[in-house]
């Protein structure tokens, strides 16, 4: 089994060597790390490249207590020759899992769905990986995460497997133990900030996080990729996750499998920044009208007027929710054809057995 790993990077190379750093440590011994950079403007690409040549003194204890800068094979493409496959796989595969990287550049930020799709593409169609593991750049896995995710996705032929993530600011407190997907379209993170010992049962859940969550190749294919026609930032995980489990397959949190994850590194940390507000509300309504049955109109056409009215008068984001609204309407027509493009291979009824209704405007 081969599970190409994909950290996208913008703007934040400290965070993806980190995050290099934790999957080198894994134990799984058939893996491929691509970081793909989505036209970072911080000189992240040739800090990369420093890195993977050793001259780089580490700039956290985490990565201090890393490789000790020992120099990686560095495989680097643009993103045309990503597409086209341009690659020495031959010279590739002798090199040890841990003693290389590829590093796809691409022309322009393409967001988080699309930047990803880039990644994806080509570890399915270029290294015929069996899984794509997504893991953000502000993430980190344990040596054991990526191994006992594969053994759950094979055991039970799963479409996407996530492990307990947990806030890598404090480790005792979850960050998410797999998502729920509720009937007014707001996903959330299940059990957050919730003690780490809780949500200890391997469990079928609606969606998944994709700071971290191991995706069958098989699942892909039917399924497709992110959308990056209808989302940039937010919502995009809770769509790819939706149709999934439209196309037959089981989403399944696997809580033996742990990861940390800082959260909001790349698009202006803790705080509820304006383009937080504003994808959020756009991708809100194109995932619910994309993916959900059409009695639920009713609620998540609610559920987005009080994310907007919450936003407007208690945060004072008043042009973020513009914004959202503007980016919005330059797209909704193009959602009924995108909800006909989806494979549905089981019932609503099926579907919405995992749903909750839940009210949260934050």
């Amino acid at each position: 089994m081969r599970v190409s790993v994909i950290i996208l990077n913008w703007n934040n190379w400290k965070a993806t060597l980190e995050a290099i750093e934790s999957v080198h440590r894994s134990d799984f011994d058939n893996y491929d790390v691509i970081v793909v950079d989505n036209a970072s403007t911080d000189g992240s690409v040739e800090k990369i490249r420093e890195y993977a040549a050793g001259r780089m003194e580490p700039s956290s204890n985490y990565l201090k207590a890393g490789r000790h800068n020992k120099p990686l094979h560095l495989f680097e493409l643009s993103e045309e020759e990503a597409k086209r496959g341009k690659f020495n796989r031959a010279f590739y595969r002798k090199i040890d899992p841990d003693r290389r990287l590829i590093l796809i550049k691409n022309r322009k930020n393409y967001g988080f769905g699309g930047g990803n799709n880039v990644g994806m593409r080509f570890a399915l169609t270029v290294l015929k990986a069996d899984y794509v593991l997504l893991l953000n750049n502000d993430a980190l896995v344990t040596p054991q995460t990526i191994s006992k995710l594969v053994e759950t996705a094979k055991t039970l032929k799963a479409g996407a497997v996530t492990p307990k993530i947990l806030w890598a600011r404090n480790p005792r407190l979850i960050d998410s133990a797999g998502g729920e997907y509720s009937k007014n379209g707001y996903s959330f993170d299940r059990g957050k900030f919730r003690p780490a010992g809780e949500f200890s049962e391997r469990e079928e859940v609606p969606t998944v996080c994709a700071a971290c969550s191991l995706y069958s190749s098989q699942a892909l294919e039917e399924a497709g990729l992110f959308n990056d026609r209808l989302f940039f930032l937010y919502y995009e995980d809770t769509d790819l996750a939706s149709r999934i489990r439209w196309a037959g397959w089981k989403l399944i949190y696997e809580p033996s499998a742990v990861a940390y994850h800082y959260g909001g590194k790349s698009t202006g940390g803790l705080e509820v920044s304006d383009l937080a507000v504003s994808h959020s509300l756009k991708g809100h309504l194109l995932c619910a009208i994309v993916n959900l049955p059409r009695k639920y109109t009713p609620f998540y056409l609610a559920g987005n007027l009080l994310y907007a009215l919450y936003n407007s008068l208690v945060r004072g984001k008043i042009k973020a929710v513009a914004r959202g609204y503007s980016m919005l309407l330059s797209v909704l027509p193009m959602t009924a054809r995108e909800r006909r493009r989806v494979r549905r291979k089981i019932s609503e009824r099926d579907f919405s057995r995992l749903l909750t209704l839940k009210w949260r405007a934050f």
